[in-house]
C-alpha cells in the first residue's frame, strides 16, 4: 500500500482508539466517587462505595460471578487441551476442526437460547427420555436452567469458549514443533497423553496465555448469556450492574459506577491469581514431568476431558438444531420428542419484525466489518513500513497494545461512561453511534486475524509487479490483496460474527431505536414464546454461519470466476463491435 505520512496515520488511528476508551473509563470512574454534574453532584465522595458495600445483593452477585467466571474457563481449557491431545494428527480430527467454525460463528445468545430449549424441564432432553424411562407425563418441577448455582451458565460458557481455545491452539501448533516432539517421544516409549502432559502442554500454555485471559475476562463480564440462561436471584454482577444503571432512580447510577470499577479491579485480581496459580502448579509438577516415567495416572484426566469435551460439542449441535425445529413447530406437546404438526405460520407472522431486525443487524455488521478491515489493512501496512526501516523486527507500536484493551475491559465498565458522552453530543439512539461502538470490538478481532498473514506476506511479488508496471495502488489491490484473499475473507467473517453478537453496545448506543436480532432475541427469551424466539435465534445463527461458509467457498474459486467473467465480457464487446 503506497501510504504517505505513515506515522501520522498511525498516531491518528491510535488516538481515535484511545479517546472512547479514556472517555468511557473517566465517565465511569468519576460517578463512582459521586462526581456526576448531570445529576447535580459536584463533590467527590465515597458515598457510592459505602452504598455498594452495604448491598447484600452485591456480595451474592460477586460470589456467583467468581464461581462461573473461573470454573467455566478452567473447564473450557481442560476440554480443549484434552481434545487437542487426543485428536492431533489423526485424520478424523479434521472433521472436528471443521465443526468448530459454526460454533465459533454463532452468537452467544443463540447458543444460550438453544440450550434453554434443550435443558429446561420441558426441553428436548427430558422429552427424549419421557415417559418410557422417566415416567414423566408433565414437565418435572426441576431447576435445570437459570439455576441458583450457575451450572447452566457455566455449561453455556464452556460450549462457547472451548472451540475458541481449541481453534487458537491449532493455529499455534507449528510454532512448538509438535510433530517432531511427538515422533521423538514415541520413539522413546512415552504414551501419547503422557507426551502431551509432560512436553507439549507446558510449551503451548505461554503462547495461548493472552487468549485465555480474554476468555476469563469475558466469562466474568458476559451479559447476554447471563440474561438468557444465567441465574436471576441473584444474577451475575454484570447483569446486576446493568439493572442498577437502568434503574428509574438516577442516583443508583453512582452506586452502579462503583460496582463497575469493582468489576474491573476483580478482573485484574483474578488474572493475577490465575497466573500465580499457573506458576505454582508448574513448580509442583516439575519433578513429575521430569521423572522419566512413560505412563502416568494423571493421563486419565485428559481421557475424561476428551469424553466431556465431545459431549459439550454434541450439546452445542443439538441445541442449535432445536432452533429451526421450534420456529417451524405448530403443535409440540410434552412429552413428544418431535412436533406433531409443522407450519410456516410462525415465521410468516414474525416476518415484518424479522425483516426490520435483519436489516438493522446486517447494515450495522457489514458497515462495521468493512471499516474494521480497511483500518486493519492501513495499520498493518504502517507497521510493515516501520519494520522495514527498524532493525528491531519485533518492535510494536502503541496500537498493538491498545487493541487488546476493549476485549479485556468489561463492557459494563466503560460503555456507560460513553453513554453520557453520546447523550451530551446528542448522538444517543443514532446509527453512527452504534457502528462506532461495534467497531471498538470488531476491530481487535479483525486486526489480530489479519496480522500474521499480512506481515508474513512476501513483498517481492509486489515489487516485481511495480517494476513491470508502476501503478502502486492498482498492483497493491490486484496482487497483494488478491493473494491475501483467504486471510481477508476469514477476518471479515470473524468480524461479522463478532458484530452480530454484540448486545450491550447496541442496547446502550441504540437506546431501543435500533433493535437487532441479538437484542430482540435476548429480550424475548423470557417471554415464553419459544416459536418466535426460535425464529430470531435461528436467523441470528444463520447469517454468521453463511458468511463463514462463503469465506471458505469463495477464495479458491475467485480467480476462475474472474477469468470467466473477463472472457465473457471481452466476447460481448467483440460481438457488439461486429454488429456495429
Amino acid at each position: 500500500m503506497p501510504l504517505k505520512h505513515a506515522k501520522w496515520i498511525t498516531g491518528i488511528i491510535t488516538l481515535l482508539l484511545i479517546f472512547p476508551i479514556a472517555i468511557g473509563l473517566v465517565g465511569t470512574l468519576l460517578p463512582a466517587f459521586a462526581y456526576f454534574p448531570p445529576l447535580g453532584e459536584y463533590h467527590i465522595s465515597l458515598a457510592p462505595w459505602r452504598n455498594l458495600f452495604s448491598q447484600e445483593e452485591f456480595y451474592a452477585s460477586l460470589k456467583l460471578t467468581l464461581i462461573t467466571g473461573i470454573v467455566a474457563p478452567l473447564l473450557a481449557l481442560w476440554f480443549a487441551l484434552s481434545l487437542l491431545a487426543w485428536g492431533y494428527q489423526r485424520p478424523f480430527f479434521r472433521k472436528v476442526e471443521a465443526a468448530l467454525s459454526p460454533i465459533l460463528a454463532i452468537p452467544h445468545a443463540a447458543i444460550a437460547i438453544g440450550l434453554l430449549f434443550l435443558l429446561s424441564p420441558s426441553g428436548w432432553l427430558v422429552r427424549l427420555f419421557s415417559p418410557w424411562l422417566t415416567g414423566f407425563d408433565r414437565p418435572p418441577n426441576w431447576i435445570t436452567v437459570q439455576d441458583p448455582y450457575g451450572v447452566s451458565l457455566i455449561l453455556a460458557l464452556v460450549i462457547k469458549e472451548m472451540p475458541y481455545l481449541l481453534f487458537v491452539m491449532l493455529a499455534t501448533m507449528k510454532s512448538i514443533k509438535a510433530r517432531e516432539s511427538l515422533q521423538v517421544g514415541q520413539a522413546l516409549g512415552y504414551s501419547h497423553f503422557t507426551l502431551w502432559r509432560k512436553v507439549l502442554i507446558p510449551q503451548l500454555y505461554p503462547i495461548i496465555r493472552l487468549p485465555i485471559f480474554i476468555v476469563v475476562a469475558f466469562s466474568l463480564t458476559v451479559v447476554d448469556l447471563s440474561l438468557v440462561i444465567g441465574p436471576n436471584t441473584p444474577s451475575t454482577l454484570a447483569v446486576t450492574l446493568l439493572r442498577w444503571f437502568n434503574d428509574p432512580d438516577l442516583s443508583m447510577r453512582l452506586m452502579a459506577s462503583a460496582g463497575a470499577i469493582s468489576l474491573m479491579l476483580m478482573i485484574v485480581v483474578v488474572l493475577a491469581g490465575w497466573e500465580l496459580a499457573h506458576l505454582l502448579f508448574s513448580k509442583l509438577t516439575r519433578a513429575e514431568r521430569s521423572n522419566g516415567k512413560r505412563f502416568g495416572l494423571t493421563d486419565s484426566l485428559l481421557r475424561l476431558g476428551v469424553f466431556l469435551g465431545l459431549l459439550a460439542l454434541l450439546n452445542a449441535f443439538v441445541a442449535l438444531a432445536l432452533l429451526p425445529i421450534w420456529s417451524l413447530a405448530r403443535r409440540w406437546r410434552f412429552p413428544d420428542a418431535l412436533p406433531s404438526q409443522w407450519t410456516w405460520d410462525n415465521i410468516d407472522r414474525a416476518t415484518p419484525l424479522l425483516i426490520e431486525l435483519t436489516a438493522n443487524t446486517l447494515t450495522i455488521a457489514l458497515i462495521t466489518t468493512l471499516m474494521a478491515c480497511v483500518i486493519s489493512l492501513v495499520m498493518l501496512e504502517t507497521k510493515r513500513h516501520d519494520m522495514a526501516r527498524s532493525t528491531n523486527i519485533s518492535k510494536s507500536h502503541l496500537f498493538d497494545w491498545l487493541i487488546y484493551v476493549p476485549i479485556l475491559l468489561p463492557q459494563i465498565g466503560f460503555l456507560f461512561g460513553l453513554h453520557v458522552l453520546l447523550i451530551y453530543l446528542n448522538l444517543n439512539g443514532d446509527l453512527c453511534a452504534i457502528i462506532a461502538l461495534h467497531l471498538m470490538y470488531v476491530l481487535p478481532y479483525v486486526y489480530l486475524t489479519l496480522k500474521g498473514p499480512y506481515l508474513a506476506y512476501e513483498e517481492e511479488y509486489l515489487l516485481q509487479a511495480n517494476r513491470l508496471n508502476h501503478r502502486p495502488w492498482r498492483n497493491y489491490v490486484l496482487v497483494k490483496i488478491a493473494m491475501l484473499k483467504p486471510a481477508i475473507f476469514t477476518a471479515f467473517a470473524i468480524g461479522f460474527s463478532v458484530s452480530i453478537a454484540q448486545y450491550l453496545p447496541t442496547l446502550i448506543a441504540g437506546e431501543g431505536r435500533y433493535s437487532t436480532l441479538t437484542t430482540e432475541a435476548v429480550a424475548q427469551a423470557a417471554s415464553g414464546d419459544r416459536k418466535q424466539v426460535g425464529s430470531m435465534a435461528m436467523l441470528q445463527a444463520f447469517f454468521p454461519i453463511m458468511v463463514f461458509w462463503l469465506a471458505q467457498f469463495i477464495p479458491p474459486r475467485w480467480t476462475k470466476w474472474r477469468l470467466k467473467f473477463k472472457k465473457a465480457f471481452n466476447t460481448g464487446l467483440i460481438e457488439k463491435d461486429k454488429m456495429c
